[in-house]
């Protein structure tokens, strides 16, 4: 029996010397993970501006701007699992237009600036592999390993791991991300931040003299929030918000009240489902929409029904659009419902009859005189002969907020700008959610110039107070963003 019990533990003994081999290796992963996260960030100064510059470890592989108060703008620049952050910590706005007094335009100094900022990136980087090798030198000395040789050895491997690392970053980094950010933050801010993204250096007086109002009390945000103004919008430039699927939603409005302000749109388009059953009580709802400062145009969906329609049709600012062509400061849309419209007894059309609808639209659009630039319809299935034919096409039904390019045909699906309605609440919590086109005139032609799509912002919030999210998609090549969501009736 004793010669059996030693041999029992002979055999188990590299069962615990193998587990040591693997556990040994992760801990010291581990551990040098945590330490260097905790060292990697840096405070630099340059002029008005002081920033923070963090190294942390996470995926996708990301690059952010931090503004506090504002939000965050992040870009997914590399595939490594690292994300690098600066943060704006503080900008003196007095020093600042002190400063710009001695330019004649803000681009100049915004040149001037972005090396200075380049070379406190690089002392950024150069911190970080020296923290690194601390990193290195403290997991020795958590296991233990106070010989000078080996906590050596563990310093020069930290500090090669970081360099390997960022090298890689380094080589995989692509600045054309920027091109197509996310932001996250408070609603109202969006535009300015984004304005900021998109025009430099130009209106940062304005606005942080804006945000010192508010960045020593939270409680004045609210109160201060009428002060701030849209920033000036890009000449010729037509921007269009699309909306679908409020599904008597009266929250929608707030939402779409609140972009529309913000973004300075000049028209907003609905692809339809305004309602749930069509009847004429649902319709009072939506009398909200006379109180949107801006121009309504209006495409039936298959949820709705000839008595929303003479509702709609009441309103001063809404133009519904059942079949034909709206012509917006120069830009034109061929609009056409959704063929349930004309039957109330039924929410779905049949394949068959869709079909037939379709070759209708098809038909007809052959016959306009002048070029469509927009079609927008409920279902993309009246859509589909068309791809190739007309430069954008709006749609909705299914809930899914989308950007997809096919065949030089952009197809924008705005989700549903009431989280569904009530049937939302039956599923899991979708988003309000709402598509914001830029339209831009067109200068390669000697003809008159016409609008062409440079950009779309799809906007979502999960709740009306919670975080808000925008994603840009700039129109340049083959695009393709689905969004979770659920299936539309």
């Amino acid at each position: 029996m004793r010669t059996a019990k030693t041999t029992d533990k002979l055999q188990t003994f590299p069962v615990f010397t193998q587990g040591r081999k693997v556990i040994l290796p992760l801990m010291v992963v581990v551990a040098f993970v945590f330490f260097f996260g905790l060292l990697a960030e840096v405070t630099g100064e340059d002029g008005p501006f002081t920033f923070t510059f963090d190294f942390n470890w996470g995926w996708p592989g990301e690059t952010r701007l931090v503004i506090p108060l504002l939000g965050e703008v992040k870009a997914y620049t590399h595939h490594w699992p690292v994300v690098l952050s600066l943060t704006v910590e503080r900008i003196d706005t007095a020093l600042l237009q002190h400063e710009l007094t001695a330019y004649t335009h803000p681009n100049q100094y915004l040149q001037e600036l972005l090396p200075r900022l380049q070379r406190l990136f690089y002392l950024f980087l150069f911190k970080l592999v020296l923290l690194g090798a601390v990193a290195g030198g403290m997991v020795a000395l958590l296991l233990g390993r106070r010989e000078l040789r080996l906590l050596w050895r563990a310093m020069v491997a930290g500090f090669l791991v970081i360099l390997l690392v960022l090298g890689g970053v380094a080589l995989d980094y692509n600045e054309e991300a920027f091109k197509t950010p996310r932001y996250e933050g408070v609603m109202e801010f969006a535009p300015w931040v984004l304005g900021l993204i998109d025009q430099g250096l130009t209106y940062l007086p304005e606005l942080s003299e804006r945000l010192s109002l508010v960045a020593g009390n939270m409680d004045r945000l609210v109160t201060q929030m009428d002060l701030l103004t849209p920033l000036a919008r890009a000449d010729g430039e037509l921007k269009i918000l699309h909306v679908s699927d409020i599904h008597n939603n009266p929250a929608a409005f707030e939402f779409i009240e609140r972009i529309a302000e913000g973004f300075g749109v000049d028209l907003i388009v609905d692809t339809g489902d305004l309602t749930d059953y069509g009847t004429a009580l649902e319709t009072k709802l939506a009398g909200r929409i006379k109180t949107l400062d801006v121009p309504y145009l209006f495409i039936p969906g298959n949820h709705d029904s000839p008595e929303v329609i003479d509702g709609l049709q009441k309103l001063p600012n809404t133009i519904v659009l059942e079949k034909g062509i709206y012509n917006f400061r120069g830009l034109t849309i061929l609009g056409w419902e959704d063929p349930a419209v004309r039957d109330p007894a039924t929410l779905l059309t049949e394949d068959d009859d869709m079909q037939k609808e379709a070759e209708l639209l098809l038909e007809y659009s052959s016959t306009v005189s002048e070029e469509v630039d927009v079609l927008a319809v409920h279902n993309i299935k009246l859509a589909e002969g068309l791809t190739g034919q007309i430069p954008v096409i709006l749609y909705g039904h299914n809930h899914r907020a989308a950007v997809q390019e096919i065949d030089d045909t952009i197809f924008v699906n705005a989700g549903t700008s009431g989280a569904a309605g009530l049937r939302g609440l039956e599923n899991e919590a979708l988003p309000y959610s709402v598509a914001l086109l830029r339209f831009d005139r067109r200068k390669d032609t000697a003809e008159e110039p016409r609008f062409c799509l440079s950009a779309v912002d799809l906007v979502r919030v999960y709740s009306l107070d919670g975080k808000f999210i925008l994603e840009r998609k700039v129109i340049e090549g083959a695009v393709d963003q689905e969004t979770n969501g659920g299936e539309g009736e």
